[in-house]
Protein backbone atom coordinates (compact mmCIF):
# COMPACT_ATOMS: atom_id res chain seq x y z
CA UNK A 1 0.00 0.00 0.00
CA UNK A 2 3.20 2.29 0.80
CA UNK A 3 3.98 2.03 -2.97
CA UNK A 4 1.01 2.66 -4.67
CA UNK A 5 0.04 5.63 -2.03
CA UNK A 6 3.76 7.52 -3.04
CA UNK A 7 2.93 7.07 -6.65
CA UNK A 8 -0.07 8.50 -6.45
CA UNK A 9 1.11 11.72 -4.31
CA UNK A 10 4.14 11.92 -7.13
CA UNK A 11 1.53 12.02 -9.29
CA UNK A 12 -0.87 14.55 -7.49
CA UNK A 13 1.99 16.90 -7.00
CA UNK A 14 2.63 16.90 -10.74
CA UNK A 15 -0.97 17.42 -11.76
CA UNK A 16 -0.93 20.39 -9.02
CA UNK A 17 1.69 21.82 -10.11
CA UNK A 18 0.90 21.78 -13.71
CA UNK A 19 -1.99 23.62 -13.11
CA UNK A 20 -1.08 26.09 -11.36
CA UNK A 21 2.30 26.89 -13.57
CA UNK A 22 -0.13 26.14 -16.89
CA UNK A 23 -1.82 29.45 -16.10
CA UNK A 24 1.53 31.35 -16.92
CA UNK A 25 0.81 30.40 -21.12
CA UNK A 26 2.63 27.94 -23.35
CA UNK A 27 4.70 30.46 -25.61
CA UNK A 28 8.46 31.23 -25.46
CA UNK A 29 8.03 35.06 -25.18
CA UNK A 30 9.85 36.69 -22.22
CA UNK A 31 7.73 36.92 -18.62
CA UNK A 32 7.50 39.62 -16.20
CA UNK A 33 10.51 41.20 -15.27
CA UNK A 34 12.61 40.11 -18.30
CA UNK A 35 11.75 36.46 -16.81
CA UNK A 36 11.17 34.11 -19.69
CA UNK A 37 8.08 32.44 -20.12
CA UNK A 38 7.29 28.69 -19.38
CA UNK A 39 6.89 26.29 -22.06
CA UNK A 40 3.49 24.30 -21.84
CA UNK A 41 3.71 20.74 -22.93
CA UNK A 42 -0.21 19.43 -22.83
CA UNK A 43 -0.44 15.87 -22.05
CA UNK A 44 -3.52 13.68 -22.58
CA UNK A 45 -3.63 10.23 -20.31
CA UNK A 46 -6.46 7.97 -18.69
CA UNK A 47 -6.05 8.64 -15.05
CA UNK A 48 -8.86 7.38 -13.74
CA UNK A 49 -10.90 4.46 -15.53
CA UNK A 50 -10.02 0.82 -16.41
CA UNK A 51 -6.94 1.79 -18.28
CA UNK A 52 -5.87 4.37 -15.18
CA UNK A 53 -2.86 2.21 -14.56
CA UNK A 54 -1.06 2.95 -17.96
CA UNK A 55 -2.15 6.72 -17.59
CA UNK A 56 -0.03 6.38 -14.31
CA UNK A 57 2.73 4.72 -15.74
CA UNK A 58 3.00 7.39 -18.29
CA UNK A 59 2.74 10.09 -16.14
CA UNK A 60 5.31 8.68 -13.84
CA UNK A 61 7.59 8.14 -17.04
CA UNK A 62 7.18 11.33 -18.02
CA UNK A 63 8.13 12.82 -14.63
CA UNK A 64 11.37 10.12 -13.92
CA UNK A 65 11.99 11.79 -17.71
CA UNK A 66 11.80 15.54 -16.53
CA UNK A 67 13.98 14.88 -13.39
CA UNK A 68 16.86 13.14 -15.54
CA UNK A 69 17.01 15.75 -18.45
CA UNK A 70 15.58 18.93 -17.04
CA UNK A 71 13.29 20.92 -16.59
CA UNK A 72 14.67 24.16 -18.28
CA UNK A 73 15.21 25.11 -21.73
CA UNK A 74 17.58 28.06 -22.51
CA UNK A 75 15.99 30.00 -19.53
CA UNK A 76 12.47 28.91 -19.93
CA UNK A 77 10.90 26.43 -17.38
CA UNK A 78 8.84 23.42 -19.27
CA UNK A 79 5.83 22.98 -17.68
CA UNK A 80 3.62 19.91 -18.26
CA UNK A 81 -0.47 20.31 -18.14
CA UNK A 82 -2.02 16.84 -17.58
CA UNK A 83 -5.36 16.44 -18.64
CA UNK A 84 -7.48 12.84 -17.33
CA UNK A 85 -9.18 11.51 -20.65
CA UNK A 86 -10.56 8.76 -18.53
CA UNK A 87 -10.12 6.65 -21.75
CA UNK A 88 -13.46 8.27 -23.51
CA UNK A 89 -12.86 9.59 -26.46
CA UNK A 90 -15.20 12.45 -26.49
CA UNK A 91 -13.03 13.35 -23.34
CA UNK A 92 -9.53 13.15 -25.02
CA UNK A 93 -11.26 15.91 -27.84
CA UNK A 94 -12.34 17.75 -25.23
CA UNK A 95 -9.14 17.87 -22.89
CA UNK A 96 -7.23 18.73 -26.80
CA UNK A 97 -9.38 21.57 -26.81
CA UNK A 98 -8.81 23.05 -23.55
CA UNK A 99 -4.62 22.72 -24.11
CA UNK A 100 -4.69 24.12 -27.76
CA UNK A 101 -6.92 27.04 -26.67
CA UNK A 102 -7.20 28.06 -23.22
CA UNK A 103 -3.63 26.99 -22.40
CA UNK A 104 -1.54 27.58 -25.60
CA UNK A 105 0.43 24.43 -25.63
CA UNK A 106 3.26 24.65 -28.07
CA UNK A 107 3.46 20.55 -27.75
CA UNK A 108 0.97 17.74 -27.01
CA UNK A 109 1.90 14.27 -25.61
CA UNK A 110 -0.73 11.43 -26.07
CA UNK A 111 -3.42 10.56 -25.74
CA UNK A 112 -3.12 6.84 -24.64
CA UNK A 113 -5.80 4.48 -26.61
CA UNK A 114 -6.43 4.40 -29.93
CA UNK A 115 -9.60 5.17 -30.57
CA UNK A 116 -9.15 8.86 -28.02
CA UNK A 117 -5.58 9.36 -30.27
CA UNK A 118 -7.78 8.92 -33.53
CA UNK A 119 -10.32 11.81 -32.29
CA UNK A 120 -7.60 13.98 -30.92
CA UNK A 121 -5.66 13.78 -34.44
CA UNK A 122 -8.95 14.91 -36.56
CA UNK A 123 -8.61 18.05 -34.31
CA UNK A 124 -5.10 18.98 -33.53
CA UNK A 125 -3.78 17.97 -36.79
CA UNK A 126 -5.06 20.59 -39.08
CA UNK A 127 -3.83 23.36 -36.62
CA UNK A 128 -0.24 21.99 -37.13
CA UNK A 129 0.05 21.46 -33.39
CA UNK A 130 3.71 19.59 -32.74
CA UNK A 131 2.51 16.27 -31.41
CA UNK A 132 4.23 13.16 -30.24
CA UNK A 133 1.65 10.27 -30.28
CA UNK A 134 1.92 7.39 -27.78
CA UNK A 135 1.58 4.90 -30.89
CA UNK A 136 0.34 5.14 -34.51
CA UNK A 137 -3.35 3.15 -34.43
CA UNK A 138 -5.36 4.31 -37.28
CA UNK A 139 -5.53 5.25 -40.76
CA UNK A 140 -6.53 8.49 -39.85
CA UNK A 141 -3.32 9.32 -38.09
CA UNK A 142 -1.42 7.50 -40.88
CA UNK A 143 -3.11 10.06 -44.01
CA UNK A 144 -2.82 12.99 -41.68
CA UNK A 145 0.60 12.76 -40.63
CA UNK A 146 1.07 12.62 -44.46
CA UNK A 147 -0.95 15.48 -45.14
CA UNK A 148 -0.23 18.08 -42.28
CA UNK A 149 3.05 16.81 -41.36
CA UNK A 150 2.91 18.39 -37.84
CA UNK A 151 2.82 14.93 -35.89
CA UNK A 152 5.36 11.87 -34.87
CA UNK A 153 5.14 8.22 -32.74
CA UNK A 154 7.96 8.17 -30.92
CA UNK A 155 6.88 4.55 -29.17
CA UNK A 156 5.05 2.15 -31.73
CA UNK A 157 3.00 1.04 -34.85
CA UNK A 158 0.10 -0.58 -32.41
CA UNK A 159 0.17 -3.56 -34.69
CA UNK A 160 4.24 -4.22 -34.78
CA UNK A 161 4.63 -6.64 -31.86
CA UNK A 162 1.81 -8.59 -33.98
CA UNK A 163 2.90 -8.84 -37.43
CA UNK A 164 6.03 -10.29 -35.27
CA UNK A 165 3.91 -12.65 -33.52
CA UNK A 166 2.30 -13.99 -36.00
CA UNK A 167 5.84 -14.97 -37.34
CA UNK A 168 7.12 -16.10 -34.46
CA UNK A 169 3.97 -18.39 -33.74
CA UNK A 170 4.10 -19.84 -37.17
CA UNK A 171 7.89 -20.57 -37.55
CA UNK A 172 8.87 -20.83 -34.40
CA UNK A 173 6.44 -22.65 -32.74
CA UNK A 174 4.80 -24.51 -35.34
CA UNK A 175 1.51 -23.25 -34.66
CA UNK A 176 -1.11 -23.64 -37.30
CA UNK A 177 -4.67 -23.18 -35.71
CA UNK A 178 -4.79 -20.49 -33.72
CA UNK A 179 -7.85 -18.59 -31.68
CA UNK A 180 -7.89 -15.02 -31.33
CA UNK A 181 -9.27 -12.50 -28.30
CA UNK A 182 -9.44 -9.25 -28.53
CA UNK A 183 -10.88 -5.72 -26.95
CA UNK A 184 -13.31 -4.15 -29.78
CA UNK A 185 -11.93 -1.06 -30.31
CA UNK A 186 -9.54 0.20 -32.52
CA UNK A 187 -6.41 -1.17 -31.19
CA UNK A 188 -7.99 -4.24 -31.04
CA UNK A 189 -9.26 -4.12 -34.42
CA UNK A 190 -5.34 -2.82 -35.94
CA UNK A 191 -3.57 -5.61 -33.62
CA UNK A 192 -5.35 -9.05 -34.23
CA UNK A 193 -5.69 -7.42 -37.89
CA UNK A 194 -2.21 -7.71 -38.54
CA UNK A 195 -2.06 -10.84 -36.65
CA UNK A 196 -4.64 -12.51 -38.79
CA UNK A 197 -2.96 -11.03 -42.08
CA UNK A 198 0.23 -12.20 -41.51
CA UNK A 199 -0.58 -15.87 -40.19
CA UNK A 200 -3.39 -16.72 -42.67
CA UNK A 201 -0.29 -15.57 -45.26
CA UNK A 202 2.17 -18.00 -44.11
CA UNK A 203 -0.82 -20.46 -44.36
CA UNK A 204 -2.13 -20.72 -40.85
CA UNK A 205 -6.01 -21.00 -39.71
CA UNK A 206 -7.87 -18.90 -37.11
CA UNK A 207 -10.32 -20.76 -35.57
CA UNK A 208 -12.32 -18.12 -33.96
CA UNK A 209 -11.97 -14.88 -33.74
CA UNK A 210 -13.34 -13.38 -30.17
CA UNK A 211 -14.37 -10.12 -29.55
CA UNK A 212 -15.24 -8.43 -25.88
CA UNK A 213 -16.33 -4.78 -25.35
CA UNK A 214 -13.79 -2.77 -23.57
CA UNK A 215 -16.20 -2.43 -20.97
CA UNK A 216 -16.13 -6.25 -19.97
CA UNK A 217 -16.32 -7.01 -15.97
CA UNK A 218 -16.45 -10.66 -16.56
CA UNK A 219 -14.58 -12.61 -18.98
CA UNK A 220 -15.92 -15.75 -18.82
CA UNK A 221 -18.43 -16.22 -21.23
CA UNK A 222 -15.81 -15.31 -23.80
CA UNK A 223 -13.27 -17.63 -22.65
CA UNK A 224 -15.53 -20.31 -22.50
CA UNK A 225 -15.76 -19.94 -26.26
CA UNK A 226 -12.13 -20.77 -27.14
CA UNK A 227 -12.25 -23.95 -28.66
CA UNK A 228 -10.98 -27.03 -27.10
CA UNK A 229 -9.29 -27.93 -30.12
CA UNK A 230 -7.00 -25.06 -30.65
CA UNK A 231 -2.87 -24.73 -30.38
CA UNK A 232 -2.95 -21.07 -29.19
CA UNK A 233 -4.69 -18.57 -27.83
CA UNK A 234 -3.45 -14.47 -29.21
CA UNK A 235 -4.99 -11.70 -26.91
CA UNK A 236 -4.93 -8.30 -27.32
CA UNK A 237 -6.59 -6.81 -24.02
CA UNK A 238 -5.47 -3.65 -22.34
CA UNK A 239 -4.73 -2.54 -18.60
CA UNK A 240 -7.08 -3.99 -16.33
CA UNK A 241 -9.07 -5.90 -18.94
CA UNK A 242 -5.58 -7.55 -18.84
CA UNK A 243 -6.02 -9.27 -15.93
CA UNK A 244 -9.62 -9.84 -15.92
CA UNK A 245 -8.95 -11.81 -18.96
CA UNK A 246 -5.88 -13.82 -17.44
CA UNK A 247 -7.83 -14.54 -14.20
CA UNK A 248 -10.86 -16.16 -16.40
CA UNK A 249 -8.08 -18.33 -18.65
CA UNK A 250 -6.52 -19.72 -15.44
CA UNK A 251 -9.81 -20.06 -14.00
CA UNK A 252 -11.40 -22.30 -17.07
CA UNK A 253 -8.51 -24.48 -16.52
CA UNK A 254 -6.73 -23.22 -19.95
CA UNK A 255 -3.51 -21.91 -18.61
CA UNK A 256 -1.66 -25.41 -18.61
CA UNK A 257 -4.18 -26.80 -21.42
CA UNK A 258 -3.64 -24.17 -24.40
CA UNK A 259 -0.77 -22.12 -24.62
CA UNK A 260 -1.25 -18.20 -23.83
CA UNK A 261 0.28 -15.36 -26.04
CA UNK A 262 -0.41 -11.60 -26.71
CA UNK A 263 1.38 -8.27 -27.58
CA UNK A 264 2.91 -5.74 -25.75
CA UNK A 265 0.08 -4.84 -23.65
CA UNK A 266 -1.33 -8.20 -22.06
CA UNK A 267 1.67 -8.66 -19.38
CA UNK A 268 2.76 -4.98 -19.43
CA UNK A 269 3.90 -3.76 -16.14
CA UNK A 270 1.36 -1.42 -15.87
CA UNK A 271 -0.90 -4.21 -14.93
CA UNK A 272 2.15 -7.12 -13.91
CA UNK A 273 1.47 -6.19 -10.22
CA UNK A 274 -1.90 -7.14 -10.05
CA UNK A 275 -1.71 -10.24 -11.84
CA UNK A 276 -1.67 -13.56 -10.26
CA UNK A 277 1.68 -15.68 -10.73
CA UNK A 278 -0.21 -18.74 -11.05
CA UNK A 279 -1.95 -17.27 -13.92
CA UNK A 280 0.80 -15.31 -15.89
CA UNK A 281 4.11 -17.13 -15.06
CA UNK A 282 5.31 -18.59 -18.59
CA UNK A 283 3.22 -16.59 -20.65
CA UNK A 284 4.40 -14.80 -23.63
CA UNK A 285 4.34 -11.65 -25.14
CA UNK A 286 5.89 -10.40 -28.08
CA UNK A 287 6.49 -6.75 -27.77
CA UNK A 288 8.73 -3.42 -28.05
CA UNK A 289 9.48 -3.03 -24.75
CA UNK A 290 9.97 -5.66 -21.78
CA UNK A 291 11.01 -4.49 -18.49
CA UNK A 292 13.74 -7.42 -18.10
CA UNK A 293 15.98 -5.85 -21.00
CA UNK A 294 19.39 -6.49 -19.77
CA UNK A 295 21.31 -3.86 -21.68
CA UNK A 296 22.81 -1.48 -19.13
CA UNK A 297 20.63 1.93 -20.73
CA UNK A 298 17.75 -0.50 -19.83
CA UNK A 299 18.99 -1.68 -16.41
CA UNK A 300 19.50 1.79 -15.26
CA UNK A 301 16.14 2.82 -16.01
CA UNK A 302 14.22 0.08 -14.88
CA UNK A 303 16.39 0.19 -11.56
CA UNK A 304 15.92 4.17 -11.29
CA UNK A 305 11.78 3.43 -12.31
CA UNK A 306 11.94 1.23 -8.58
CA UNK A 307 13.48 3.29 -6.94
CA UNK A 308 11.41 5.96 -7.22
CA UNK A 309 7.87 4.32 -7.67
CA UNK A 310 8.60 0.88 -5.99
CA UNK A 311 8.03 -1.64 -9.17
CA UNK A 312 9.17 -2.06 -13.04
CA UNK A 313 8.41 -0.10 -15.44
CA UNK A 314 6.24 -1.10 -18.40
CA UNK A 315 6.10 0.13 -22.15
CA UNK A 316 3.93 3.06 -21.14
CA UNK A 317 6.06 4.08 -18.58
CA UNK A 318 9.09 3.63 -20.98
CA UNK A 319 7.62 5.37 -23.65
CA UNK A 320 7.33 8.65 -22.03
CA UNK A 321 10.01 8.86 -20.25
CA UNK A 322 11.54 8.49 -24.08
CA UNK A 323 9.45 10.84 -25.02
CA UNK A 324 10.30 13.37 -22.24
CA UNK A 325 13.86 13.18 -23.32
CA UNK A 326 13.02 13.45 -27.31
CA UNK A 327 11.27 16.56 -26.14
CA UNK A 328 13.75 18.09 -24.16
CA UNK A 329 16.53 17.75 -26.87
CA UNK A 330 14.04 18.97 -29.55
CA UNK A 331 13.30 21.96 -27.83
CA UNK A 332 16.62 22.48 -26.82
CA UNK A 333 17.23 22.13 -30.91
CA UNK A 334 15.55 25.34 -31.38
CA UNK A 335 16.64 27.11 -28.26
CA UNK A 336 13.01 27.28 -26.86
CA UNK A 337 11.63 29.39 -29.28
CA UNK A 338 8.10 27.45 -29.50
CA UNK A 339 6.48 30.15 -31.85
CA UNK A 340 7.92 28.67 -35.47
CA UNK A 341 6.13 25.33 -34.97
CA UNK A 342 7.50 24.29 -38.35
CA UNK A 343 11.14 24.16 -36.95
CA UNK A 344 10.06 22.39 -33.80
CA UNK A 345 8.70 19.57 -35.91
CA UNK A 346 11.18 19.64 -37.68
CA UNK A 347 13.65 19.06 -34.68
CA UNK A 348 11.16 16.87 -33.79
CA UNK A 349 11.85 14.65 -36.55
CA UNK A 350 15.55 15.00 -36.75
CA UNK A 351 16.40 14.22 -33.48
CA UNK A 352 17.97 10.67 -32.49
CA UNK A 353 15.57 8.84 -29.98
CA UNK A 354 17.39 7.24 -27.41
CA UNK A 355 15.23 4.35 -25.72
CA UNK A 356 16.06 2.17 -22.82
CA UNK A 357 13.65 -0.17 -24.91
CA UNK A 358 16.97 -0.03 -27.69
CA UNK A 359 17.63 1.39 -30.76
CA UNK A 360 14.91 3.60 -32.46
CA UNK A 361 14.56 5.27 -35.84
CA UNK A 362 11.82 6.97 -37.62
CA UNK A 363 10.25 5.42 -40.62
CA UNK A 364 9.89 8.52 -43.05
CA UNK A 365 6.94 6.90 -44.34
CA UNK A 366 5.52 6.39 -41.38
CA UNK A 367 6.81 8.87 -38.93
CA UNK A 368 6.87 5.78 -36.61
CA UNK A 369 9.50 3.53 -35.20
CA UNK A 370 11.92 1.27 -36.42
CA UNK A 371 13.34 -0.45 -33.66
CA UNK A 372 13.62 -4.01 -31.59
CA UNK A 373 10.56 -6.45 -31.09
CA UNK A 374 11.33 -8.86 -28.16
CA UNK A 375 9.45 -12.15 -27.30
CA UNK A 376 9.36 -11.83 -23.58
CA UNK A 377 8.32 -14.22 -21.21
CA UNK A 378 7.03 -13.61 -17.47
CA UNK A 379 9.27 -15.29 -14.56
CA UNK A 380 10.06 -14.93 -11.42
CA UNK A 381 13.01 -12.79 -10.71
CA UNK A 382 14.42 -11.98 -7.33
CA UNK A 383 10.83 -12.80 -5.97
CA UNK A 384 9.38 -10.03 -9.10
CA UNK A 385 7.53 -11.12 -11.56
CA UNK A 386 9.34 -9.71 -14.65
CA UNK A 387 8.75 -10.09 -18.96
CA UNK A 388 11.99 -11.44 -20.00
CA UNK A 389 13.15 -10.91 -23.07
CA UNK A 390 13.91 -14.75 -24.72
CA UNK A 391 14.04 -13.78 -28.30
CA UNK A 392 15.23 -10.57 -30.32
CA UNK A 393 13.81 -9.40 -33.49
CA UNK A 394 16.47 -6.49 -34.80
CA UNK A 395 15.24 -3.31 -36.72
CA UNK A 396 11.71 -3.73 -37.01
CA UNK A 397 10.40 -1.94 -40.07
CA UNK A 398 6.32 -0.92 -38.55
CA UNK A 399 5.36 -3.59 -41.54
CA UNK A 400 6.91 -6.09 -40.14
CA UNK A 401 7.61 -9.44 -42.81
CA UNK A 402 4.61 -8.41 -44.98
CA UNK A 403 5.68 -5.32 -48.34
CA UNK A 404 4.84 -1.90 -47.34
CA UNK A 405 1.82 -1.94 -49.49
CA UNK A 406 0.88 -5.25 -47.88
CA UNK A 407 1.25 -3.59 -44.69
CA UNK A 408 -0.67 -0.44 -45.76
CA UNK A 409 -3.52 -2.19 -46.91
CA UNK A 410 -4.34 -3.93 -43.99
CA UNK A 411 -3.52 -0.95 -42.00
CA UNK A 412 -5.69 1.90 -43.68
CA UNK A 413 -8.56 -1.08 -43.08
CA UNK A 414 -8.68 -2.40 -40.19
CA UNK A 415 -7.79 0.34 -38.44
CA UNK A 416 -11.42 1.59 -39.42
CA UNK A 417 -13.49 -1.16 -39.03
CA UNK A 418 -13.29 -4.62 -37.76
CA UNK A 419 -11.79 -6.83 -40.10
CA UNK A 420 -14.69 -9.44 -39.22
CA UNK A 421 -17.07 -7.00 -40.06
Amino acid sequence: MTGMQGRRGVGLLALGAAAVLAACGGGAAQGTAGAKAPITIGYIAPLTGVSAGPGRNEQEGWNLGLRDFGRTVDGHPVVTKFLDSAGDPNTALSDARVLVTNDNVSLLEGPLLANEIAAVASYVDPLGIPTDDLSECSAEQLTNYRKYGNAISSGWTCDQPDLIAAEYLYNDLHYRHVTTVASDYAFGWESIGAFITVFEKLGGKIDKEIWAPITTNDYSSYVSQIPTTTQAVFDVTVGANSTKFTTAYAQFGLKNKIPLFGNTTLTDYSVLPSETPAAVLGVRTVAQYCDGIGTPANQKFANEYFAAYGEYPGYYAEAAYTKARLALTALRAVHGNVTDRKSLIKALKGTAIVAPRGPVKLNASTDSPIQNIYVCEVREVNGHLRNVPIKTYANVQPWGPLTPSEWEQHFLRDSSARPSA
